[in-house]
């Protein structure tokens, strides 16, 4: 092992973590979750209520939803793509629904002291892209 490689292992999440952590809350709508990541070029934002990380919502979530949601105009209208009406109903839905009913309310949490390598270990193994960090409960980072 070389010297780099022991630095490397000595790194703890808050030396690499975004400290400035862009949040929603669960009575955000959808709408305003899509502007936000498209704005500000994220694919992952914590919904955090009363201090508290609640959930998670991401892209994947939200191209979910659209697929769901498009499968459902197909079932209803075959040929929904010629009732203009019914997609725009169900897109200005969607933008006023809250984001708890579509975010992940399993997030995965480390704290600002635990070492890189255990946290990218841990996203390795759980198949995830994101980790809140919280100290005490509270969030103070976010790690992609």
């Amino acid at each position: 092992m070389n010297v780099s490689d022991e630095s490397t292992r000595m790194i703890r999440v808050a030396d690499v973590m975004t400290r400035d952590v862009l949040t929603v809350t669960s009575l955000t709508p959808i709408g305003k979750v899509l502007e936000l990541m498209e704005s500000k070029h994220v694919s992952a934002l914590p919904v955090v209520d009363d201090d508290k990380c609640v959930g998670i919502v991401t892209a994947t979530d939200l191209v979910k939803l659209i697929r769901e949601t498009n499968a459902a105009l197909r079932s209803g209208y075959p040929h929904y793509e010629d009732c203009l009406w019914a997609v725009d109903l169900s897109h200005r839905k969607l933008d006023q629904q809250p984001v708890r009913e579509i975010m992940s309310v399993f997030v995965d949490k480390v704290s600002p002291q635990t070492l890189i390598c255990e946290a990218a270990k841990h996203l390795s193994t759980c198949a995830k892209h994101h980790l809140v960090v919280e100290e005490e409960g509270k969030l103070v980072g976010f790690l992609s």
